[in-house]
Parts: structure tokens; sequence; C-alpha cells
């Protein structure tokens, strides 16, 4: 389940990166226009809600994810470790789609794609974000962090380019672990 859910987050910002050059090259290469006449109609609504329905999918493996965290299917260094690289991973697609966002800005007509650019990455964002929450409920189960930390973890990692930060200072956490919360020093 975790591989699923960290693979999927990973394509889904791909997927919604892959979006907006398949707009802007239609017409232009006959392989993206074949694409466009032949899978989706010219329509730029159906791949959008292919993608959304793929994105509601992985909120529910993510949601799946926290609860089997629960019940301590996973250590917290996995987690973690594979947490901080999806974030990673994720950042080239969403420094495309940024870019892309700004030149949409640019001409009227196209300012509504980036509203969509700025919807998906919230709702990638969000899911990535479930996925850290998992994280950080094993970091605190296992007496890495307090309270506290948790909370503000989990609230960063629902913070777009925080989140980056959140991962990795989560997987740090882990490997300088050996700190209980209350300051001993007994390995765990």
């Amino acid at each position: 389940m975790k591989k699923a859910a960290a693979i999927g987050n990973v394509i889904f910002i791909y997927l919604a990166a892959l979006l907006p050059l398949l707009l802007f090259a239609n017409g232009k290469n006959a392989f993206i226009t074949g694409i466009w006449e032949h899978f989706f109609s010219n329509n730029v609504f159906i791949p959008l809600f292919l993608l959304l329905i793929f994105g509601v999918v992985m909120y529910i493996i993510n949601i799946v994810l926290f609860l089997e965290v629960r019940r301590k299917r996973f250590t917290a260094l996995e987690l973690a470790r594979t947490g901080m690289i999806v974030k990673l991973i994720q950042i080239p697609a969403y420094l495309f789609i940024f870019v892309m966002g700004l030149l949409c800005m640019v001409m009227i007509f196209t300012m509504g794609i980036t509203f969509i650019f700025v919807l998906l990455d919230l709702f990638s964002t969000g899911m990535t974000g479930v996925y850290a929450s998992a994280v950080f409920y094993q970091l605190r189960k296992e007496r890495f962090i307090p309270v506290k930390t948790q909370i503000c973890g989990v609230l960063a990692s629902f913070v777009f380019c925080a989140d980056v930060i959140a991962a990795i200072a989560g997987y740090r956490i882990c490997v300088r672990g050996g700190k209980m919360c209350d300051g001993s020093s007994e390995k765990l």
C-alpha cells in the first residue's frame, strides 16, 4: 500500500504537468493531435476528468495507508524516507506547472488554465499531505517527536513548499533518532 500511494502521488502530479503540454502541442505534433482526436475527442475536459478520478482514487489509497499506519504496519523511517523521496521527485513537475501558470497569466484568454493549475497543485499537495500525516503520526507513535511537533509537521505538510521542508525534517528526525520525547537517550 505504501508503494502504491507513493507511486500514485508522483504519477498524479506528472500527469497534471503533462496535461498542458498536450494541450499546447495539439495541432503542432501529429502524435499528440492523434491522441486528442482519438482518445479525447478534442475535449480538454475528458483528460481533466480522468485526472480528477485518478486523484480521488489516490486520496482513498492515501487514507487507507493512514489507517494501516495506525495498525503499525510500517516503521517511521521507511515512511519518512518514502515521503521525502516523493516530495523531492515532484519538484520538477511543480516547477513546470508554475512556469506554465505564469505564462498563462500573460494572456487574458488563458487565465482560466492558471486557475486549473492552482487547483491541481492544491489537490496534489493535499494528497501528499495525507501521506505525510501518516508519517508524522508514526513518528509520534514511535516517540521520535512530541505532539506539538506532530501537529506542526502535519499542518506544514498541507502548505505548498513547506511540505517539502516538513518531509525532509521528518526524515532527518528519523535518521538522527534515538532520543525519546522526554529527552532521555534510550534507543528505540
